[in-house]
C-alpha cells in the first residue's frame, strides 16, 4: 500500500464512522416528508428524539443515545477495527468472533439496539459454548484435580488467542510445564476437540445490511491481498451466513477496494456491479440507470434493511455525488435504514473526496463523532501512522 492508498484507506474508515453517526438521529424514520420538515437542509448529527418519530413514521431504536454516537452498524465496524488492531492487521476469525461476542454480548461494552442478525449470532455462540462446556464435563481425567483445572483454564485462554496448528502448539507448550506432561497433553488435546470452534459459522441466515458494515477496515487492510475475497466472505458469515449476504458482500468489497485503490467512483461502481450475481447485477443496474432523485429511487427499491434495497440506494447516491456532505445528507433524507447504508456509502465518499476542503469529510463533522480519537488510534494501529 503506497502513501496515497493509505490515506484513502484511513479516510474510508473515518468516512464510514462519520456517515453512520451523522444519520443516527434520523435512523428508521420512514417518512421522507417528516425528515424534510424536521431538517430540510442539515439533517446530520441530530439527537434522537421521541417526538421526531410521532404518528408512526418510524421506530426509535436509539432512545438515550446522543448526537455523535455510532449506531449498531458503526459499532460493528468498530469491532472489526479493534480485532484487526489486536491481530496486527490480519483477519483471524476466532479473534473477530470473540471480539464481537465481548462487545455485543452479556456484560459487553455496547448498550443499545441489538438487531436480529446480531441477536441470533450471539444466541448461536452461547449455545455452542454451553454445548462445548457440557462435553468438557464428560471428559475423563485420572490425574490431580488441581492440574485438571489448571489445564482447563489455560486451554480456554489459548482458544481465544490462537487457531489451527498454533493453537495445538500452545496447548502442548502449556502441557510441558505441568507436573504430568503426558497426561496433561492428552487432556489438553481432548479439551481442544471439545472446545475449539467448529468449521460452522455462527452467523444468522440473514440478508440485511449488517452483513457489510464490518467491511471498510477489513478491505483497507487487505487492499492488494489475494485473500481479500475469502476473508471478506468469512467475516460476513460470522454474522450473516446467507447466500445473498455473500453476493452483495462481494459487490461492496469490490466497491471499497476499487475506491481505496484510487479508482473513480464511476469505475469503482462498474467494477463492483460486475462482482455480483446476475440477479444482483440486474437490481443494481436498474437503480443506476434510474434518473430519479436519491429519495425517489431509494423509496422505489425500499427503505428497509435488506441488502437488495440498501446497496442499490447507496450506489445510485454515490454515482452523482459531488461531495461527501452531499452524499451523506441525501442518504439521511432518503430515510429508513439510512445508518445501514451509511457505512459503505461514507467509506467510499471518504476515499473519494478525502477530508476537508469543499468536497471532503467536514472536519467539524469528524469532531462531533464520539470516541473519534480512539477510532483514529485504531486506524493508526492497523494502517500505520505515516
Amino acid at each position: 500500500m503506497d502513501d496515497d492508498q493509505r490515506t484513502r484507506a484511513r479516510n474510508a474508515i473515518l468516512g464510514a464512522a462519520v456517515a453512520d453517526a451523522a444519520a443516527l438521529g434520523m435512523h428508521w424514520i420512514y417518512s421522507q416528508r417528516r425528515i424534510h420538515e424536521l431538517a430540510p437542509e442539515a439533517p446530520e448529527f441530530r439527537e434522537p428524539a421521541e417526538a421526531d418519530y410521532a404518528d408512526g413514521v418510524g421506530y426509535l431504536a436509539h432512545d438515550g443515545k446522543r448526537a455523535g454516537d455510532l449506531s449498531q452498524y458503526g459499532e460493528q465496524m468498530l469491532v472489526m477495527l479493534r480485532s484487526l488492531a489486536n491481530t496486527g492487521g490480519r483477519y483471524q476469525r476466532v479473534d473477530y468472533t470473540e471480539a464481537f461476542r465481548r462487545h455485543f454480548g452479556y456484560g459487553g461494552e455496547f448498550v443499545g439496539y441489538i438487531d436480529r442478525p446480531t441477536r441470533q449470532t450471539l444466541d448461536r455462540i452461547y449455545r455452542d459454548e454451553n454445548a462445548a462446556m457440557q462435553a468438557v464435563d464428560e471428559l475423563p481425567y485420572t490425574g490431580d484435580e488441581r492440574d485438571r483445572h489448571s489445564m482447563h483454564t489455560k486451554v480456554l485462554a489459548a482458544i481465544k488467542q490462537y487457531e489451527g496448528e498454533a493453537l495445538r502448539e500452545r496447548v502442548a507448550w502449556y502441557a510441558g510445564g505441568m507436573p504430568d506432561p503426558d497426561l496433561s497433553l492428552q487432556y489438553g488435546f481432548a479439551l481442544l476437540d471439545a472446545l475449539a470452534p467448529s468449521d460452522a459459522f455462527p452467523g444468522a441466515v440473514d440478508e440485511q445490511l449488517p452483513a457489510v458494515s464490518k467491511l471498510p477496515p477489513l478491505v483497507a487492510c487487505y487492499l492488494d491481498d489475494p485473500e481479500l475475497v475469502d476473508v471478506s466472505a468469512s467475516a460476513i458469515r460470522v454474522t450473516n451466513n446467507a447466500p445473498r449476504a455473500l453476493d452483495f458482500g462481494r459487490v461492496c468489497t469490490e466497491l471499497l477496494r476499487s475506491s481505496i485503490a484510487g479508482a473513480s467512483i464511476a469505475s469503482s461502481i462498474e467494477a463492483a456491479v460486475d462482482e455480483g450475481s446476475p440477479s444482483a447485477q440486474d437490481v443494481l443496474r436498474r437503480a443506476l440507470s434510474d434518473d430519479g432523485s436519491v429519495r425517489e429511487v431509494s423509496k422505489s427499491f425500499g427503505l428497509h434493511c435488506d441488502l437488495g434495497a440498501g446497496v442499490p440506494s447507496l450506489m445510485h447516491n454515490l454515482q452523482s455525488a459531488t461531495s461527501f456532505t452531499e452524499a451523506v445528507r441525501r442518504n439521511i433524507a432518503a430515510g429508513g435504514d439510512n445508518c445501514g447504508r451509511a457505512v459503505v456509502l461514507g467509506a467510499v465518499g471518504g476515499a473519494a473526496f478525502g477530508v476537508g476542503g469543499d468536497a471532503g469529510i467536514p472536519t467539524a463533522w469528524l469532531e462531533q463523532v464520539h470516541r473519534i480519537d480512539h477510532i483514529e488510534g485504531l486506524i493508526d494501529a492497523v494502517l500505520g501512522d505515516g
